[in-house]
């Protein structure tokens, strides 16, 4: 249900005898979908943990994580949900729902390269060697921040043009989240792209995907807070997460336990978004 949804098709959760919630979120190309088939699949579960009708349906338009969060803080009718990783200056304002969507996936960050560099990262035993190549991350990206304070050498360009430097030899690496890279990889334009996914190493920060609602809408984000609550009580959450393919592909794949890690720090997280239990994260 969740990857029709992001084609464009409407998703509904039967319920209760309340108004539909009517949802909105950004634009995915079919070419996009993997990115978000799970966060479409947590909102499908949360909606019906919560006993509420909805129907959702992405936007006409694309639009960069910038101009999402702008619309959202502004109360356009553009969209009213959104899911971003969380940010303390980007989170002002808006209805927030401090639970991580990926359980801190997205911040696991595996590698996408040329498949003729993995040598050169196999050279690379700390921060200081990868402090000496170029990695690329897409426009308006929190994480872009996170890697640059930890000394790391980052550019940023449009998300898709990312790949396209990566092939053409003027990127060396584009960080992705351990459940995004193998994904994105399968796509079928990159199938014929020189790209693979680095075998080694993985950087690891505090960051996940969380949802983000419009100022207009404080009921539909409290109600996703109360569903995923319930989802998690009643394990429904994690047998998701456990069977999910685009997580469980992810996790195989990336062998995460094999990869030499190195942990950055995340100054950018709110005082709130320090305090989500223990419980909600992989440990």
């Amino acid at each position: 249900m969740a990857a029709l949804g992001a084609a464009g098709v409407t998703l509904r959760a039967r319920a209760a005898s309340a108004a539909p919630f009517s949802i909105v979120y950004p634009h995915y190309s079919l070419e996009d979908r993997a990115r978000a088939v799970f966060p479409l699949a947590v909102l499908d579960l949360a909606m019906k943990a919560a006993g509420a009708e909805y129907v959702a349906r992405q936007a006409e338009v694309l639009m960069e994580r910038g101009r999402a969060l702008t619309e959202l803080a502004g109360g356009s009718n553009a969209i009213n949900l959104l899911w971003t990783s969380m940010d303390a200056e980007a989170e002002r304002g808006l209805n927030v729902v401090r639970i991580p969507i990926n359980r801190g996936l997205i911040g696991y960050r595996i590698f996408v390269i040329r498949k003729d560099r993995q040598a050169d990262f196999d050279r690379v035993g700390s921060l200081s060697d990868l402090k000496a190549l170029t990695g690329g991350q897409g426009l308006d990206w929190i994480d872009t921040k996170i890697m640059r304070a930890a000394g790391l050498k980052i550019e940023t360009v449009p998300y898709e043009t990312v790949f396209d430097m990566i092939q053409g030899g003027r990127l060396d690496y584009f960080p992705r989240g351990v459940v995004e890279a193998f994904a994105e990889l399968d796509e079928p334009r990159h199938r014929e792209r020189n790209l693979v996914v680095e075998r080694r190493l993985l950087l690891k920060y505090r960051s996940d995907f969380i949802f983000y609602v419009s100022t207009k809408n404080a009921s539909l984000a409290q109600t996703i807070r109360r569903g995923l609550v319930k989802a998690y009580l009643d394990g429904s959450y994690m047998r998701l997460f456990n069977s999910h393919p685009y997580i469980q592909d992810g996790l195989v794949r990336a062998d995460l336990a094999s990869r030499k890690i190195f942990v950055l720090d995340n100054p950018y997280l709110s005082e709130e978004d320090r305090l989500i239990p223990n419980k909600y994260w992989m440990s």
